[in-house]
């Protein structure tokens, strides 16, 4: 028996593989849901590749984590509530705020809101 076949009937590549497509299934879940938090508007804006002002709303109230990891997509102008309002947010970015699983809704900054 060679040595890749005695590997693939072991628990430690069972497990691997396991690991590997749950990481697949949950980017793909993530990569799913993500279109459905971009508020249309926003949606509209993105098209047109200046940098925008997003409010991310969260399901619960921000902590120091979440405003130092939303810095790495634009500068945070405020949290109001549920919500952090960011700016200078490149447009590509925008999908991927989307993507974090803790991200509840991206929209368009309102002057309103902050």
């Amino acid at each position: 028996m060679t040595l890749f076949r005695r590997f693939a009937r072991s628990t430690a590549f069972r497990t691997l593989a396991v690991i590997l497509v749950l990481a697949v299934a949950w980017n793909l879940y993530l990569s799913l849901r993500a279109p459905g938090k971009i508020d249309p508007a926003l949606a509209a804006a993105v098209e047109q590749g200046e940098p925008l002002r997003v409010s991310v709303v969260l399901p619960f109230p921000p902590e120091r984590f979440h405003s130092l990891k939303l810095q790495s997509y634009g500068h945070v102008m405020g949290v109001d509530g549920d919500t952090i309002n960011l700016r200078a947010v490149r447009p590509e970015s925008v999908s991927a705020l989307a993507k974090i699983y803790w991200v509840e809704r991206v929209e368009a900054y309102s002057e309103g809101a902050g």
